[in-house]
């Protein structure tokens, strides 16, 4: 019967061991789970043990890279799934993944909604629209992103109205040289870009400049 023939450290991927059977690499696994099958050099592997090792692999290496891409920025659920894809791991192992990584807090999509939230009010302010939209193209679900976007709003102790008033006062402060008609259509369509309603953005012009929008 095939059997552990050597338990090498890894090179460049600390805490990782290659297991070779029979003098061949065959797997890599995490220390830990070497400890924790009781794995050592002589031990037996039949077809069962093999399976269930390369199984158990999988999901070590679906971990790594999910906390590797976890580490750069939060993600959402499906920005993780879509990157395990990538590596052409079995859904089962994906799923198995994602699971893990949610028990263990490090993926809450109504949290990621509500970092992503805070982010764009403080770095790059939009309408709640354009907050939602750019969460729904990242797979969050709209009541995670309504949440999510509710919750930043009251940290931050900020309502859309003050968003548009700075978003807006910004941008005007570059079109005074323009002509007043030109200037208006492109804010209008700048401030309409950015999420904001039709309605409260002409609102915001005609304060500016009494001509009505064209």
């Amino acid at each position: 019967m095939p059997s552990v023939t050597a338990l090498s450290p890894v090179k460049r991927r600390s805490g990782w061991i290659e297991i070779q059977v029979d003098g061949a690499s065959c797997i890599l696994l995490p220390d830990q789970d070497i400890a924790r099958l009781g794995l050592t050099i002589g031990s037996t592997i039949n077809e069962t043990d093999l399976a269930s090792l390369q199984s158990t692999a999988e999901l070590a290496e679906a971990m790594r890279v999910g906390l590797r891409y976890l580490s750069v920025r939060p993600r959402s659920c499906r920005e993780i799934e879509l990157r395990l894809l990538r590596e052409k791991l079995e859904q089962e192992t994906i799923e198995q993944t994602i699971d893990r990584l949610t028990t263990l807090g490090y993926l809450d999509d109504r949290n990621f909604a509500a970092a992503f939230a805070r982010d764009r009010i403080r770095l790059r302010p939009c309408g709640v629209r354009r907050m939602k939209a750019d969460l729904l193209s990242r797979g969050v679900s709209s009541c995670d992103a309504d949440d999510g976007i509710e919750s930043a709003m009251m940290e931050q102790d900020v309502n859309e109205h003050e968003l548009l008033q700075q978003v807006a006062s910004a941008r005007a402060s570059k079109l005074d040289d323009l002509d007043k008609g030109v200037a208006r259509r492109r804010l209008f369509g700048y401030l309409s870009r950015r999420g904001f309603s039709s309605e409260n953005v002409r609102k915001w012009i005609d304060t500016r400049w009494s001509e009505e929008l064209h």
